[in-house]
């Protein structure tokens, strides 16, 4: 039985491979580290808040903290505002690009949802339930406040 390489054949190609090994690992710790960076910069992107949604979030954060300045006012003023609120959700939402971008979309979303549940809560406020509801909204809605401000700022 004939071995396909003759020995002394082996014997120089392994002599090659270990003559190289140094350039070998070195390559290898190289494509390594730029592998790590280029994830590094992707993660880096993917949490910071994209020029175009942060200015249409700071919009929509305006039109939704007018909507809850108005919400124990009459319906014909509030239901303007909250149109407007809805209307600028519904842009930064459709701008979201980044992960960031979506979590603040997020978060302006639920904070125009509870700045509506209060409203909802303070017209039927007459309901022996619906004074502890409304002060539970209210908690709710200050957090969902909070939240915006924190994924605002983070980014």
């Amino acid at each position: 039985m004939e071995l396909p390489i003759q020995l002394p054949q082996v014997q120089m190609l392994v002599t090659t491979v270990r003559r190289h090994m140094v350039w070998i690992l070195g390559i290898l710790v190289l494509a390594t580290g730029v592998f790590a960076g280029l994830m590094y910069a992707q993660r880096r992107h993917d949490d910071a808040l994209s020029a175009q949604f942060r200015g249409s979030a700071q919009q929509a954060y305006r039109a939704i903290s007018t909507c809850e300045a108005y919400k124990f006012k009459p319906k014909d003023a509030y239901e303007v505002r909250e149109l407007d609120a809805e209307k600028a959700v519904a842009a930064s939402s459709a701008i979201a690009r980044t992960h960031a971008d979506r979590l603040a979309a997020m978060a302006l979303s639920d904070y125009l949802h509870e700045v509506k549940v209060v409203r909802l809560a303070w017209q039927n406020r007459d309901r022996k339930s619906a004074k502890h509801d409304f002060a539970e909204y209210t908690r709710e809605l200050r957090t969902a406040k909070q939240k915006v401000h924190s994924s605002m700022q983070a980014g």
